[in-house]
Formats: structure tokens, sequence, C-alpha cells
């Protein structure tokens, strides 16, 4: 549990890193770079521990599916969202964590999950009055429960695979994951974006510490935590971020909240998330 809390500690700075200090970049270079300088990083302890290194194509995907996919979808939703909100709507997570686990591994459905995801929205509908554009609202809105939905999916497929491969020792081959991911993002930005980035230094240093720290080191460290607790421990742990994210975003980045809208969203959001 205590990896699962340092790292939400970590992250809680990256949704303002993200939105102040690569506002001008192209969110699928930011997504492409970051899983490389991951892939980078673990590669090279890949290769010093590569007794223990093994392929496995289930890493591969996991990593194109939790660290691709999702960094698509989330560092998109910046041209549409002020960072606060970003951080508010991941608490969907958890409602996805619950779906991954009962419906694709356990062939279970829930009706509280469901009207979970009801109240979500209908707690959105409340935080949109103040945003000034309500379609780009809505479309970052749906970014980010792609973005969650993702993550959600590879968190309890990691927990799946490592319990029946206890023998696989995992610093050793996680840059597999990265692999996935690295691909996924790559051919997003080179097919997709018209490849012109220029950087500045504050844009390099902000990429360098969301690759090596937030996604490299903060990965693993959540992976590994994933793997130690229960499923729906993992739930709850994917919001411990957003208090803090919040916070960091008014009293570091200088965003402003209407909370007389903000908290009856806020309670709705909760009310959904103890339905799970």
């Amino acid at each position: 549990m205590q990896y699962l809390f340092l790292v939400s500690i970590l992250w809680s700075f990256s949704f303002g890193i993200i939105k102040y200090g690569l506002s001008e970049v192209d969110p699928l270079f930011i997504s492409y770079t970051r899983n490389l300088i991951a892939l980078l990083f673990f590669s090279s302890i890949s290769v010093y521990q590569f007794k223990r290194f093994r392929w496995d194509i289930n890493l591969i995907a996991i990593g194109a599916i939790q660290f691709g996919l999702m960094y698509i979808f989330y560092i998109q939703s910046y041209q549409y969202l002020p960072a606060y909100l970003i951080a508010t709507f991941t608490i969907t997570t958890p409602i996805f964590v619950s779906i991954a686990d009962q419906y694709f591994f356990r062939k279970e459905r829930s009706f509280k999950n469901l009207l979970a995801i009801f109240l979500v929205v209908l707690g959105s509908y409340f935080m949109r009055y103040n945003i000034a554009n309500p379609i780009e609202y809505w479309y970052g809105f749906m970014l980010i429960q792609c973005a969650n939905f993702v993550f959600a999916w590879g968190q309890v497929w990691f927990k799946q695979w490592s319990i029946k491969n206890t023998d696989t020792d995992i610093i050793s081959n996680f840059s597999q994951l990265f692999l996935g991911a690295t691909a996924v993002t790559s051919l997003s930005y080179f097919f997709i974006s018209d490849n012109n980035v220029q950087l500045t230094d504050v844009n390099l240093l902000a990429l360098l510490f969301l690759g090596l720290c937030a996604t490299g080191i903060g990965f693993l460290l959540w992976n590994i935590g994933a793997t130690q607790v229960s499923s729906y421990r993992l739930a709850v742990s994917n919001n411990l971020v957003i208090p803090m994210a919040i916070l960091n975003s008014i009293a570091i980045f200088g965003e402003s909240i209407n909370f007389l809208l903000f908290f009856p969203g806020m309670i709705l959001f909760y009310i959904a998330y103890r339905l799970t």
C-alpha cells in the first residue's frame, strides 16, 4: 500500500506540469516521449539483468493498453480541461477497475457499476457550468474516461498476470511494458501528428521528469503495489491522487475553482465511488 501512496504523491504534480509546462507541445509527442524515456531506462536494467529477462507477449500487450492507449487519451484531454478537472475525472478509475475485475476476468455483472457511471456523468453535468465551451468540456471528459478505462483494464490484467508468473522478476522485465506502450504512442505520433516539435528548456525538464520519474519509476512502483493488495484496495488507491492534485493545481499552479458548482458534482462522484 505504501507504494501506491508514494506514487500518488508523485503523480499529483504531473497534472499541473503537463498543463503549464508542456502546454504548447503536441500531446502525441508528449505521450510518445514519456514512454520512450521510460523504455530506455528500463531497457538498460533488462540488459544488466539479462539472465532474468524473458520475452512475454502479455507484458507487451499490457503496456500497450495501460501506458500507451491511456497516455494518448489522457494527455489529449489537456487541450480541453483545466488540470484540477482532469484530476477530478480520474475518480471513475476505481469503477472501471471493478468492472474489469468482475466482467473481463470473473465474468460477473453488477448493476451498481452502471449506476456509479450514471452518477459520475450527472456530477460532471454540474461542473460543466463553469466552463466556457461545454462541447470541449464533454470531449475532454470522454477522453479522460477512455484513459481511465484502459488504465484500469491494464492494472487488473497485470495483477492477474503476476499471479500466474510469480517466478518472473518484474523489474528485469518491466521494459517490455514500455516497449508495447512506445510502439502504440510512436505510431500515433508519426502517422497522425505533423512531427513539427520545438522544445524549450522548460519543456525538456518537464519531459525528463515525467518520463523518468512519473512514468518510469511511478508505474513500476504502482504495478508492484497493485500485486500486493486486493482488487478492492487497488480500486480505492486510484483515488488517492485526486485531493493532492487539486490542492497542487490551486496552490502551486494558480487555478481557480467555482466551489458552488464543484462540490455538488464531487458529492455525486463520492456516492458513485462508494457504490463500487
